[in-house]
């Protein structure tokens, strides 16, 4: 007996159209659930029953958070406003995006709700060890920040399947504890500032990680920007003076991006820091001895500003102790998917979005582009794509959503097109960084809790079970 059903249906329509109703509402593939005001259950079609396994005959009726503990149904009918494309996990091991509106008679008060499920659980699952963290891993990572040297957490940013962009990797993780001055070269947005950060923590040193940008700042404001003043040094200064960049990064590192861009007038000042390893504030007469590790990075070819006398050759050799040349991402074409996967998974997650779709042919358009604009460009791309693919409610990524230059790229199937085997290498990639974040979020919460177990699990917030599990995977001893 379908208890409750007639309290909604009979109010509005004939037994013809009830039938009707009922008929057109079983055959929706998504699933629907309607509430009356009490938030019983009225209506629960074919699709819901399939789906959360639960027989018509056992839910109508009921009260619906007997069923689904966390159904925004309630929540509908006391606040009586709508929601739309919400991604929620009614029950374990289930993933849907939502909507739910109220509904209303004829006098405008509210006689119950509708709630239409759509089924992403597959696509939540792309494998096993993303079902298990993709809800807890930002978290994670968060609890990971904190309790954790840093080195690893930004390295592990970094990921990629190309061999040759591995090694640069490993090589600034080698370089990292030495207190060589490092040069960064590539392109705008291959991520120089991401190394610099990587290279920093991984030094384990105290200090502050200060960046500057060369090319931001106007020439008047260089030198105090960079060396500080005392009270009083020029007109319009702070009474109290100010610290200078290079004070602020004592202990640390200074990282000057776009040091092709520095003002002529400044480097034999720059120089002399760096070679007799003290700096003075304008105004001030006390030379104050620093340590402090420098990081440049430029996109330009500093020996061919030497040679237009725009550089300076000495102070270039100050820098360019150890040089590491960051590769274009249209060089290693193999990390586009890989990457443009993990932005979107980071932008659902940290807007709240549902999972959206990157389909095939769009796949195939981010790899026949060239990407000017590198890694900066694809996030960017991604970013703007996954907006408009929510605003439209819309679960994939189609071409309109992509910029007006990418929209009408010519894709050579004989070339550009993706091979099985590129795609599986790219989900490989995508398994393999997931599981040396977790491993490594794992470590140091051992650590953190003093290899206590019990209070690792809690830490983690996942059964004391599964943490011996993962530990076994991993390789991380049982007994320490």
């Amino acid at each position: 007996m379908k208890v409750g059903v007639n309290i909604l249906t009979e109010s509005v329509f004939s037994d013809h159209d009830k039938k009707l109703f009922e008929y057109i509402l079983d055959n929706i593939p998504d699933s629907i659930t309607i509430v009356d005001v009490n938030c019983k259950v009225i209506f629960f079609n074919a699709t819901a029953e399939e789906y959360y396994h639960i027989k018509r005959e056992d839910i109508l009726g009921e009260d619906v958070l007997i069923f689904f503990p966390g159904a925004i149904l309630p929540k509908v009918i006391e606040n009586g406003k709508s929601y739309f494309n919400i991604y929620n996990s009614p029950r374990r091991n289930s993933y849907v995006v939502l909507s739910a509106v109220p509904l209303y008679d004829k006098e405008g008060n509210i006689i119950g709700a509708l709630a239409r499920d759509r089924d992403i659980t597959e696509i939540v699952k792309i494998s096993d060890l993303l079902n298990k963290t993709q809800l807890s891993l930002l978290q994670l990572e968060q609890e990971y920040s904190k309790i954790s040297s840093l080195g690893e957490s930004y390295f592990s940013k970094i990921i990629s399947n190309n061999a040759s962009f591995i090694q640069v990797i490993n090589l600034c993780k080698n370089i990292s504890k030495t207190p060589l001055n490092i040069l960064l070269r590539g392109e705008s947005g291959t991520g120089k500032e991401l190394f610099a950060k990587a290279i920093h923590y991984e030094s384990g040193r105290k200090g502050k990680f200060i960046p500057i940008n060369c090319s931001a700042i106007p020439s008047e404001l260089f030198e105090s920007e960079l060396f500080g003043y005392e009270p009083g040094a020029f007109t319009g200064a702070k009474i109290e003076g100010r610290i200078g960049k290079f004070e602020e990064a004592e202990g640390g590192t200074l990282f000057l991006d776009e040091i092709g861009d520095m003002p002529m007038g400044l480097q034999p000042k720059l120089l002399r820091i760096l070679e007799d390893g003290e700096v003075i504030r304008i105004g001030g007469h006390k030379p104050k001895k620093i340590d402090v590790r420098i990081v440049s990075a430029t996109n330009k070819d500093i020996r061919e500003l030497i040679h237009e006398n725009k550089f300076r050759q000495d102070l270039y050799y100050r820098l360019d102790v150890f040089q590491v040349n960051i590769p274009p991402l249209r060089e290693r074409k193999g990390d586009i998917i890989l990457l443009a996967n993990k932005f979107l998974q980071e932008f659902c997650m940290e807007q709240g979005i549902n999972i959206i779709e990157i389909p095939q042919d769009i796949l195939n358009v981010f790899y026949a582009h060239s990407w000017d604009g590198n890694v900066r460009e694809l996030r960017n791309v991604i970013q703007r794509s996954v907006i408009l693919a929510a605003q439209a409610r819309n679960d994939k990524i189609e071409k309109s959503y992509l910029p007006s230059y990418m929209r009408n790229i010519e894709l050579k199937k004989s070339t550009n097109n993706i091979s099985v085997s590129e795609i599986n290498e790219l989900k490989c990639g995508l398994e393999e960084y997931i599981s040396n974040v977790e491993k490594t979020i794992i470590e140091n919460s051992l650590k953190e809790t003093n290899y206590n177990k019990s209070e690792t699990a809690k830490l983690l917030k996942i059964p004391r079970a599964t943490l011996y599990y993962k530990m076994d995977k991993y390789g991380i001893p049982i007994d320490e």
